[in-house]
């Protein structure tokens, strides 16, 4: 295989979408290839990130049921063969898994998110901002950044993923909430300068929030973000201590 192979099967690999000998040569390869190592880390940063998305839930008895009926209905899967070329595609890593399997896998997953999706409207801002963030890290160049509580004993986590040209998306979870009038603010920090203030935002009664933001252009350079607590229209300098912050 040529470089581009392993590099398409990195995502499938961040998935969990390889077989046994799949697996063992992308790892040889990875052990030889620095540049590949750092996008399968960044892939697996975007999997992981995902769970920030949406709170777990488990399906009721009659989504269950549904999901299962459908399933059952599918006894006859058609197998539809593939043309062998020189060039993979990541997805058919997915085949590896069994035409059959593969078939009721997919019906399952597939009704099982249309339900959900349709019993919890908010459900779909989640999967669009999800489906934002993995485009994002997925742009050449994109780069994904995670900020952690100054404070050990916090649990409140989040991920900052941004491109070249600024264009940001964070996710952060178990944010506690914050008093009327207050909010928190995402900031830049270049070097020693002053922090470049960024845009408030308050997260949901879960602690979750998704915020879209544009990286000022004389702070793309960033290598350190934060986050405070301020009044709710936001300030040009912090008035508080850092609550998160990149490592």
């Amino acid at each position: 295989m040529v470089h581009e192979d392993y590099k398409e099967m990195i995502p499938a690999r961040a998935l969990s979408a390889l077989d046994a000998a799949e697996e063992r040569a992308l790892n040889e390869h990875l052990e030889n290839c620095a540049d590949c190592r750092k996008e399968s880390e960044d892939w697996q940063a975007t999997v992981a990130s995902l769970a920030l998305a949406s709170d777990p839930a488990e399906p009721s008895p009659r989504v269950r049921e549904r999901i299962l009926s459908e399933v059952r209905k599918d006894q006859t899967p058609e197998v539809i063969p593939f043309r062998s070329t020189s060039r993979r595609n990541v997805w058919s890593s997915f085949g590896t898994l069994g035409a059959i399997a593969a078939v009721v896998l997919v019906t399952a997953l597939i009704v099982g998110v249309i339900v959900l999706w349709r019993q919890n409207g908010a459900m779909q801002e989640r999967l669009a901002r999800a489906t934002e963030f993995v485009e994002l890290v997925n742009t050449p160049g994109a780069r994904v950044s995670e900020l952690r509580a100054v404070d050990p004993r916090q649990g409140a986590t989040a991920k900052l993923a941004y491109d070249r040209n600024g264009r940001a998306l964070l996710m952060a979870s178990k944010l506690p909430s914050v008093p009327q009038g207050k909010a928190y603010q995402l900031w830049f920090i270049v070097g020693d300068k002053p922090p470049v203030p960024g845009t408030t935002f308050v997260p949901d009664s879960t602690g979750n929030a998704v915020l879209k933001e544009e990286i000022p252009r004389h702070a793309v350079d960033a290598n350190v973000f934060a986050i405070t607590v301020e009044p709710a229209g936001g300030v040009s300098a912090p008035t508080s201590p850092i609550y998160l912050r990149s490592f």
